[in-house]
């Protein structure tokens, strides 16, 4: 008998035991979380102060007046955070008794460092030297942001701006500069009309029927969301918001469009409206398979056991993220370095394995590895079995089988 009732529900047993899991990994994390100190790293910036004194402090934001032997005052330190594409980073920056910035310093952060190292060997920080907290310090604007590592550049330039907010108000003259608009431009567009796209071709009658809509899906993932912006969908945006870290709405509204607008869709409407249709990686995939026409296919009963590798590493990636409250462990995707060209020796070697496999077995990477895929999944199941508990549901072949009244 408890054979047979775990046989019946195995899959509801197993995704509760992940589910419970996961949910004492997020306990854990946030009853363990205690960033280091700012106090730890204020010498870098004013080797030569005595003593910094806090004498302004709201929330994770901190105004620090550095002084001399003698205890004159000799500057400031603004300590505040900033969102990283791999969760908060701590920014400092180092001011003049009148407000200019002498140095910008960032000791903790969890971005990858392949992008990381773009802004330092650019020079990113540079550019706020010499700079008052009366300017406006905008990206884009005032400050140049570094190719490739924008999300890591915008995360810096909150973290100084929200300094320099705390500071202003510290010297009596509060910054009364216009708010920061939320910032809708070509990549918002076209990702929008992408989305839409898709979502047409799949729902019109006279063009779902076809096949050929969808070479065109994919090459449009390709050039718009794979070469030009480099975002696809990734299971780091996603493990983000799980913990309570997101993007900066205002700069990135596209990244808001491309996580919540496929999983809303999948939501709604209990379909997969990027995987296949518009990730660019299956694009790179499916081209090198059709080019070198491989020819390997599992048999059905190893395919079945195979494509559950996809869910025990969503799993994986998902309890560290929440234990540890670090988006970027969740970094193993190999299409980061393929359309970025950057990346560790580890992802570098995982890329070539998938790419490789690709030759062989049709969209290796989507079937048996995909996290993206394997989120996609298991919220249209949730769907689906969330319908099948409403209330006075009716099922189509019940009310087709029932009985003509007479």
């Amino acid at each position: 008998m408890p054979d047979n009732f775990f046989r019946r529900h195995r899959s509801r047993i197993i995704f509760g035991l992940a589910l419970a899991l996961l949910l004492g990994a997020a306990a854990y994390g946030r009853a363990s979380q205690g960033l280091a100190g700012y106090e730890n790293f204020l010498p870098e910036l004013a080797p030569e102060a005595a003593a910094f004194n806090i004498v302004r402090s709201s929330g994770t934001t901190v105004v620090y007046q550095t002084a001399g032997a003698s205890g004159t005052a000799t500057g400031y330190i603004t300590a505040a955070e900033g969102p990283g594409y791999g969760g908060p980073m701590h920014v400092l920056v180092a001011w003049t008794t009148d407000g200019v910035i002498t140095a910008v310093s960032v000791p903790d952060h969890h971005e990858d460092l392949p992008w990381w190292n773009v802004l330092v060997k650019r020079d990113f920080f540079g550019q706020y030297v010499g700079r008052s907290f009366t300017e406006p310090i905008q990206l884009f604007e005032d400050i140049d942001a570094m190719t490739g590592s924008t999300v890591s550049c915008n995360g810096v330039s909150i973290g100084v701006r929200t300094g320099r907010l705390a500071l202003a108000e510290y010297l009596g003259q509060p910054y009364d500069g216009p708010p920061d608009p939320i910032r809708i431009g070509w990549p918002e567009i076209l990702v929008g009309a992408g989305l839409l796209g898709v979502v047409a071709v799949r729902t019109l009658p006279g063009i779902r029927r076809h096949n050929w809509p969808r070479v065109f899906t994919l090459m449009y993932g390709f050039a718009v969301l794979g070469v030009w912006l480099s975002i696809p969908l990734s299971l780091t945006n996603i493990a983000a918001w799980l913990i309570g870290y997101s993007p900066h709405l205002q700069t990135f509204f596209v990244i808001y469009i491309v996580v919540f607008g496929f999983i809303g869709l999948a939501a709604l409407f209990g379909k997969n409206y990027y995987c296949f249709w518009l990730c660019p990686y299956v694009a790179v995939q499916e081209l090198i398979h059709l080019t070198f026409r491989g020819k390997v296919r599992p048999n059905p009963g190893l395919f079945k056991w195979l494509k559950n590798t996809r869910f025990a590493l969503l799993f994986v990636a998902l309890f560290l993220v929440l234990a540890m409250r670090n988006p970027s462990v969740s970094v193993f995707e190999p299409w980061n370095v393929l359309f970025s060209f950057k990346g560790t020796p580890d992802q570098w070697v995982l890329m070539v394995f998938a790419l490789v496999s690709a030759v062989f077995i049709y969209n290796f990477w989507c079937h048996y590895l995909c996290p993206v895929g394997a989120v996609l999944e298991l919220v249209i199941k949730i769907r689906k079995g969330i319908i099948g508990l409403w209330p006075g549901r009716i099922k189509r072949e019940d009310l087709k089988n029932a009985p003509t009244p007479s």
